[in-house]
């Protein structure tokens, strides 16, 4: 991650156990995507159940993971590396959906190779809304904020996780105890 000093911007190395995390995560995303394409073998001309069964199932579950990580769980920087960078990054798959999307263009699909783009980005849009919603509860409000840092667990104010909320103002008057 680049960090600014004055005009010039220097890479710090990344920790090696959030790297490993990382490759841990992305090696057991990557082996269930590989898992659920040989259950499920499509045509090249039919539509592309399986890749689109497994990102739009990956994009629920980074909606889930990413929330519950930046809004609820104690802070922790193993989680999203391992969860949302490594797990879900490996077993979703854009560059997939684009092949399988342009294969079936040529073969004289166009309108199942346009329709498989429009639905996977609705639904996967979709499905990332209702993991985020689902993490959230009933209640729906969000603690804390998005982080600059994809890996970090604090808030865009520096609150780790949304740890403290805003409290109320107090009704007793001035000078007195509760």
């Amino acid at each position: 991650m680049p960090v600014l000093t004055g005009s010039v911007a220097r890479r710090r190395p990344e920790p090696a156990f959030r790297i490993l995390a990382i490759a841990a995560g992305g090696a057991l995303g990557t082996l269930a995507r590989y898992g659920v394409g040989r259950a499920v073998v499509v045509s090249d001309t039919a539509f592309p159940w399986t890749t689109f069964a497994v990102n739009v199932a990956g994009s629920l579950a980074l909606g889930v993971i990413v929330t519950l990580a930046t809004e609820r769980w104690p802070p922790t920087r193993f989680v999203r590396p391992f969860a949302a960078i490594g797990f879900c990054g490996g077993f979703t798959t854009f560059s997939t959906l684009m092949v399988e999307s342009m294969r079936r263009a040529e073969l004289g699909s166009v309108g199942l190779a346009a329709l498989y783009l429009a639905v996977s980005l609705a639904a996967g849009t979709a499905a990332a809304a209702a993991g985020v919603l689902m993490a959230r509860g009933r209640g729906g409000g969000q603690r804390g904020g998005a982080s600059p840092d994809p890996d970090s667990m604090t808030t865009l104010s520096g609150d780790p996780a949304g740890a403290s909320t805003p409290h109320p103002p107090s009704s007793a008057p001035e000078g007195s105890t509760p």
